[in-house]
């Protein structure tokens, strides 16, 4: 048929979709996939697991985009958030002032936890540049990308102990490396080796650029260990970290009676419980968006997994340590 296309697919055998952070990754590459397809009108990516062992990632897209093609893509991406509104958050000791990182200044915190007059300036920021009516199409899709990433960070109506903005449950940063500071570090830091190897595997947790702590196979859980693992150097997989951070776009937090609700999440800051699914119909992104706001997915009987295409349910608990706060999560289960 004239004018046809076919489609073909790239499997990712690198990411584990037990894995919180093999799950998070799959997102970014295909929200990154997303906004590329879209910014050249070419037919949106999807994503689907495989069970081969284990549940990879695999990407359908047009029949001539390969592995390579899908590397390219997210360096090019990597490369347009240097600049990009949503990292820009930065403020003084303070938590009040609002500053430019790229300045320079001494003593910028570069994290989610300003005060909440801060974070509401922030926030408002990035709504009147969206609001901008000479915004042409390219530029709008920068806006909306922006908007997305700066969703999942928290809100100014939900304060800590400290009474500063509440950031979202998968916050795990703390002390000198603070989040955003961390993903500055990896935006700068990684190059193609670090996409492919996070791609393709295996992992070998040997970069000394920062950890984002989302890996569950390299908990440090002090309970089953003979001294405290909080002040052991680790490695890291730095081009995995990047692909989630991409991928908590498609996560929100969300302020509800007096709360912060992060999507996928339940119980407390320390006691939460991060639950995420699997499908294997192959999906847009819009579609998955859906999938992960189902409430309750543990409750889910089994027909109507099968029904949504869901192949298995996977959930990991939050742990943080009690000096300095630092997170991540425990290794994941089938629920």
């Amino acid at each position: 048929m004239s004018g046809q296309r076919t489609t073909g697919s790239v499997r990712l055998p690198g990411l584990d979709g037990s894995n919180p952070l093999g799950f998070l990754a799959a997102l970014g590459v295909l929200r990154t996939l997303d906004y590329a397809a879209r910014g050249r009108h070419r037919p949106l990516p999807r994503l689907r697991w495989v069970e081969a062992g284990y549940w990879q990632a695999e990407i359908q897209g047009e029949a001539d985009v390969g592995l390579d093609d899908v590397i390219a893509a997210i360096l090019e991406d990597k490369a347009s958030w240097a600049d990009d509104p949503a990292l820009m958050l930065a403020y003084d000791s303070t938590g009040n002032e609002l500053l430019d990182p790229r300045a320079g200044s001494q003593g910028v915190v570069r994290d989610l936890k300003p005060r909440p007059a801060g974070m509401r300036l922030f926030l408002e920021r990035l709504v009147v540049r969206a609001e901008d009516p000479d915004l042409g199409f390219a530029h709008r899709l920068a806006v909306q990308r922006s908007l997305e990433t700066a969703g999942f960070y928290g809100s100014e109506v939900v304060q800590d102990n400290n009474g500063n903005t509440k950031p979202f449950a998968l916050h795990f940063s703390a002390g000198q490396q603070t989040f955003l500071k961390a993903v500055a570090q990896l935006q700068g830091g990684i190059g193609e080796a670090d996409i492919a190897e996070a791609l393709s595997g295996p992992w070998r947790g040997a970069s000394k650029l920062p950890s984002m702590s989302w890996d569950a196979t390299v908990a440090r859980i002090y309970a089953l260990r003979a001294s405290d693992p909080s002040g052991e150097k680790r490695g890291s997989n730095p081009g995995a970290d990047w692909l989630a951070f991409i991928g908590l776009g498609f996560l929100s937090a969300v302020p509800h009676r007096g709360a912060l609700f992060t999507t996928g999440v339940r119980g407390g800051w320390k006691n939460g419980l991060f639950t995420w699914p699997v499908w294997t119909p192959s999906l847009t992104g819009r579609v998955v968006r859906s999938l992960l706001a189902l409430q309750d997915l543990q409750g889910v009987s089994i027909r109507e997994r099968a029904i949504r295409g869901i192949g298995a349910v996977f959930s990991s608990r939050i742990t943080r340590s009690e000096q300095g706060g630092y997170g991540g999560f425990s290794p994941a289960q089938v629920v």
